[in-house]
């Protein structure tokens, strides 16, 4: 998704929704808990932060707690996010840890897997480096202001929060979740402790902060935006034409989509660095899907990623193609309405249709 709003005992909830009905109660998010739970899906919270933090923590300063975010909706937005609205954690703020461990505290009530994802996804330092509250006190630590100063300060954020977590979870950390970002870069991946944070990989398959994270010890989830992001192919929505990630990532690219051939093209083919990829996941980002859409971007194709993860087949996607056309066939009828694969003629006449040089 991209986001949601919840109304939690510790901390508002209102702010930040597009309605005061489009707000999740406790009630909900413990519906989904369980709901999930039975049929053997974990649900993995996430709170994105440092960056992806504007609306929702206006009410700071109404409650005297200061600003605990800058850059909140400002324009023009490309030179402070990745994509409107903007918003970033204000990193001078001392009161913003007590807020954030709150929020940490609410959640892990709601929440009771054993993981939780930390963010850090697409943190802009133009922000930081515009908002004077963040500069000065960059001076006053004497903390340049260059790319090395602002990962300093992201360093600083990271440390505090995860020391928040901490207590907030009654003194233990879970299996900590995170982006990867220029923090898991070559040059400042020394910032983080393979033992704690598990990070999902995002970046295009041929980059090559893939390699090194396993080389460094990381466990790692795959969902890199090249074979894996389900909004792909799809029209801009800042824009004209297609949109950032296109073109659409069909089932067949998807099921191809093994981690040890991915690694193996980047020289590393030791099995104990291949078993560093712990599992893979689609994301269908929401900007453009809602629920009267959403169900036939994530079906039949996130099936096919099941069936690579789960079973590590040694076949391609031609010999899949019955069983998820089957499958898709099955979960319609149990009310999971997935794109459909291909005309029901060819669903009754397995193998030809197809191309000649298949």
């Amino acid at each position: 998704s991209s986001g949601i709003n919840a109304e939690w005992p510790l901390r508002p909830g209102e702010w930040g929704a597009y309605t005061t009905d489009q707000i999740y109660t406790e009630q909900d998010i413990q519906y989904v808990v369980e709901y999930a739970d039975v049929r053997g899906v974990r649900v993995v919270p996430e709170l994105d932060a440092p960056a992806h933090s504007g609306n929702g923590y206006q009410w700071g300063e109404e409650e005297g707690l200061g600003k605990l975010a800058v850059c909140v909706n400002k324009d023009p937005w490309e030179k402070y996010c990745v994509e409107p609205p903007c918003g970033q954690m204000n990193l001078a703020n001392p009161n913003l840890y007590d807020v954030v461990e709150d929020i940490y505290r609410d959640m892990m009530d709601s929440f009771t897997g054993s993981a939780f994802h930390i963010g850090g996804d697409e943190v802009n330092f133009n922000c930081w480096n515009t908002t004077t509250e963040i500069t000065d006190y960059m001076n006053q630590k004497n903390i340049p202001r260059t790319e090395d100063g602002f990962m300093e300060l992201w360093n600083e954020y990271q440390e505090k929060a995860l020391a928040r977590f901490r207590t907030a979870n009654g003194g233990k950390l879970k299996d900590m979740v995170l982006w990867t970002s220029h923090m898991t870069e070559p040059k400042y991946l020394h910032y983080l402790d393979p033992n704690i944070y598990t990070v999902q990989y995002w970046e295009s398959a041929n980059n090559h902060q893939l390699p090194n994270l396993v080389q460094q010890g990381f466990q790692v989830i795959m969902s890199n935006y090249d074979d894996l992001y389900l909004d792909c192919g799809f029209g801009a929505w800042v824009g004209e034409g297609n949109n950032w990630c296109s073109p659409y990532k069909g089932w067949q690219k998807i099921y191809m989509n093994d981690p040890k051939r991915i690694l193996t093209e980047h020289g590393v083919t030791d099995p104990a660095l291949w078993s560093k990829i712990v599992g893979g996941e689609t994301a269908m980002w929401t900007e453009q899907a809602g629920d009267k859409n959403a169900l036939f971007k994530i079906f039949p194709r996130t099936y096919a990623l099941a069936e690579r993860y789960w079973s590590d087949p040694t076949t391609g996607w031609f010999a899949a193609e019955p069983r998820l056309v089957y499958f898709n066939s099955i979960m319609e009828k149990r009310g999971v309405f997935g794109n459909t694969m291909k005309p029901e003629w060819c669903v009754q006449s397995q193998g030809i249709c197809k191309l000649n040089n298949l």
